[in-house]
């Protein structure tokens, strides 16, 4: 047995991966066979030891939950399970229904949104909190605007971004 196998993707192409990340699809996909239903786990993505993974058929579009709250705390969970179970550094990134990638658009479109407004009344702006992951979307997405700078305040569940205009 080799350290990598092959395993199928949505595209019918193989990806190399090694054990510990063949481990890591089969925690997620026991997970969606414990859930019942029809969930699948398919392997979207590998980069180096992490892996986004996405769970599709009809029961999918119901697990993210309120701002994806749900579908982050499944990913924490099997994130920390993946922590005991296999050596290396693997994580995941679980997505669903397509959710991350539309939110990840939306947070962009919000972001430019806000920065627009800063500028016009030349006052900061808060966001409500988000996690780490999003807040970094809107960093980054600001980063290059010569009239805004952005900052996370707060702490735990209530940090978040605020936009102000460059000094």
């Amino acid at each position: 047995m080799t350290d990598h196998e092959p395993i199928q993707n949505d595209t019918s192409t193989e990806v190399e991966v090694a054990n510990e990340e063949q481990i890591a699809l089969q925690v997620v996909v026991d997970f969606c066979a414990a859930a019942g239903g029809t969930m699948q786990a398919v392997l979207t993505e590998s980069q180096g030891s992490h892996l986004m993974i996405s769970l599709t058929g009809p029961d999918a579009d119901e697990i993210w939950g309120k701002s994806g709250q749900t579908l982050d705390a499944l990913q924490l969970l099997i994130n920390h399970i993946l922590a005991h179970r296999v050596r290396g550094d693997v994580r995941i990134m679980l997505d669903a229904g397509n959710y991350r990638t539309r939110r990840i658009e939306a947070l962009k479109a919000h972001a430019r949104e806000l920065a627009a407004e800063v500028k016009s009344r030349n006052m900061e702006c808060e966001l409500e909190p988000l996690p780490s992951h999003e807040r970094r979307i809107i960093h980054s997405e600001l980063a290059d605007d010569p009239d805004v700078e952005t900052y996370s305040e707060g702490s735990d569940r209530d940090r978040h971004v605020v936009i102000a205009p460059r000094k």
